[in-house]
């Protein structure tokens, strides 16, 4: 029997108990006091589904936290494999540039021109490194963002499914109490007697 319609039994009762003709009410007192009883039995049943919810927030959060550490430790492993073969695109790129300058330098009627170009083609290389260790960043800082950022929506996103559900069942349970605690109210207001279906 739910909650709700052990309220509805309630309510059955007194309504039933009207005296024709009069604004008293008779009702089985005994009978009203074991429902009364059967719901508050029930109210711990409502707090163990509110403490499951809010195990289930905790588990979401906890599960996008380890979403982001696993996106945040591929972003570094992408990002140090990205970094290395950057390094490794510009120490080839400086060593066929200085390779290409000794043979330059070693014709003695360029010699000048080629210092000239060694130092234009060393230079090239040093800048394609820079731009590709640029680049890599940029890459990296980018993966990061999005982890940060995918990480924040799914904990905003739990965060915001739990407290939606905790506000809904906070309004059943405040709207059935604000129930119970009028018929109680009723009850203690009127005189009543004992009546034996």
């Amino acid at each position: 029997m739910t909650f709700m319609s052990q309220l509805e039994d309630l309510e059955a009762m007194i309504v039933k108990g009207r005296v024709p003709g009069t604004a008293r009410t008779l009702v089985n007192v005994e009978k009203i006091s074991a429902l009364i009883d059967e719901m508050k039995g029930e109210a711990p049943t409502q707090m163990t589904e509110a403490e499951g919810v809010v195990r289930q927030k905790d588990a979401i959060i906890k599960q996008a936290e380890l979403e982001a550490r696993r996106i945040r430790a591929y972003a570094d492993e992408e990002a140090t494999t990205i970094r290395q073969l950057a390094e490794e695109q510009s120490n080839t790129l400086l060593t066929t540039s200085q390779e290409e300058a000794r043979k330059m330098v070693q014709d003695t009627e360029i010699t000048r021109v080629a210092n000239e170009t060694a130092a234009e083609i060393e230079a090239d290389a040093q800048k394609r490194a820079g731009k590709l260790i640029d680049d890599a960043e940029n890459r990296v800082n980018g993966i990061l963002n999005e982890a940060e950022t995918s990480a924040d929506q799914r904990r905003k996103g739990a965060d915001n499914y739990a407290r939606e559900v905790l506000f809904t069942l906070e309004e059943r349970i405040a709207d059935t109490l604000g129930q119970v605690r009028g018929g109680i109210d009723l009850l203690d207001a009127r005189p009543t007697a004992n009546v034996a279906d």
